[in-house]
């Protein structure tokens, strides 16, 4: 089973577009592999689906919380990844689309454990939630570690420049000037690289 096909069962059953289906469909399983590995989830997919009850267990805790919330987190989420301008509208797709992976859960056990896991290769499953819920969270922690390294060699090459200037007489003002040149260069390739990658 591909998220696909249970996306154009989804659409099929419900009407909704193909395209927001499987949006709707990714979404859910994200945030379910974010929050509900230690509530059901992860003995569902250890077991491989054998373990149907947990799963179920799982789902009518999040459709208990998306009753009639609009403002429920994951109702948000779906609102905002499909381009859905109304609340109630989100919350019932979300509510629709629980209810239809949950009776998957029923009569597919397998092939809705094996979809997890390919949509979170295996244990990496919350860390996919969570990157995706951030919007891309890794990608500020690259940005964070390449403008750390180069604000760290930026500082690095002040110490430096001030240990020499201060040690050595003999160095004149205009190699002094070309390295708080450089370094100021650096300072501003570090920021713009950051400003690129997301920081």
């Amino acid at each position: 089973m591909s998220l696909d096909n249970l996306a154009g069962m989804f659409s099929q059953k419900s009407g909704v577009q193909q395209s927001m289906s499987s949006n709707i469909m990714s979404t859910i399983m994200s945030y379910m592999m974010q929050h509900f590995m230690q509530k059901g989830l992860g003995s569902f997919m250890n077991s491989s689906g054998g373990d149907k009850g947990s799963m179920q267990s799982s789902f009518t805790e999040l459709q208990g919380g998306l009753n009639n919330d609009p403002h429920h987190p994951l109702v948000q989420q779906v609102k905002n990844n499909c381009g859905l301008q109304d609340d109630n509208q989100a919350r019932m797709y979300t509510q629709q689309a629980t209810g239809f992976l949950s009776e998957h859960a029923n009569s597919d056990p397998q092939g809705l454990s094996s979809l997890f896991g390919s949509l979170g290769g295996g244990g990496g499953g919350a860390g996919l939630g969570q990157q995706q819920q951030g919007g891309g969270g890794g990608g500020r922690g690259i940005g964070d570690m390449v403008g750390g390294l180069l604000g760290g060699g930026g500082g690095g090459g002040e110490g430096r420049s001030s240990s020499s200037s201060s040690s050595s007489d003999n160095q004149n003002p205009s190699q002094q000037q070309q390295q708080q040149q450089q370094q100021q260069q650096q300072k501003k390739k570090g920021s713009g690289l950051g400003d690129m990658l997301g920081l």
